[in-house]
């Protein structure tokens, strides 16, 4: 079974390499920030590239660490960092798991464009609260060189609407007969809205596989 997931080579887990063949959409390129201050007691992550990109990790040390999903904490502990991760991965749940003390005063680290649920809730709630911005992701000047694998794909896995909307803008042609997925209910509502089927898919699970072929 041909299997293309087209996350970004940092976000793409060395135990699926095996079985699944990975094709970016679109380059990460850091950015310039400025960090404000050092006396937060919390940070959030919103993405692996998130923890990438941030320069100055050793001010995570003595902090609070938490983590948008699995992916992210796995490649926290890869850095030496412990985190705090919700069951199912996403912004609702997070926000959960986030101490209510006045006391705490929040760092979300994020992408350009990335979500701000997150930031908007704990505002909202009169936490202290301040994000910094990292990274951006920016498109490849041509895709002709990628276009062929997905000829020959069973399944394309979107873990993005970015990568998704490039994917559909760039690559999608009706000689592709794969099956599409999405690891969350905003990608697959975003593939709907523009008029294709696609499936959710448990990307965190054990076999990522089985899990395709069971939906095929």
């Amino acid at each position: 079974m041909n299997i293309i997931d087209t996350r970004s080579n940092i976000a793409f887990s060395s135990h699926k390499k095996g079985n699944v063949k990975n094709i970016p959409l679109f380059d990460l390129k850091g950015i310039k920030y400025s960090l404000s201050s050092q006396d937060f007691t919390d940070i959030i992550f919103q993405s692996i590239s998130s923890v990438e990109f941030l320069k100055e990790k050793e001010h995570l040390i003595g902090k609070n660490i938490y983590a948008m999903g699995p992916s992210t904490k796995n490649f926290l502990s890869q850095k030496g960092f412990d985190s705090i991760c919700p069951d199912i991965p996403g912004s609702k749940e997070l926000t959960k798991l986030l101490p209510k003390s006045e006391s705490h005063k929040f760092l979300i680290v994020k992408g350009a464009d990335g979500l701000s649920d997150v930031f908007d809730y704990l505002y909202k709630n009169k936490n202290k609260v301040e994000e910094i911005i990292c990274y951006e992701r920016v498109k490849f000047k041509s895709y002709d060189n990628v276009k062929e694998p997905f000829l020959k794909a069973d399944a394309v896995i979107f873990s993005s609407i970015f990568g998704a909307k490039i994917f559909f803008e760039e690559i999608y042609s009706c000689d592709i007969k794969a099956k599409l997925f999405g690891i969350s209910d905003r990608i697959i509502n975003y593939i709907s809205d523009i008029g294709y089927e696609s499936k959710l898919i448990d990307y965190f699970s054990g076999n990522i596989v089985k899990s395709i072929k069971n939906s095929i």
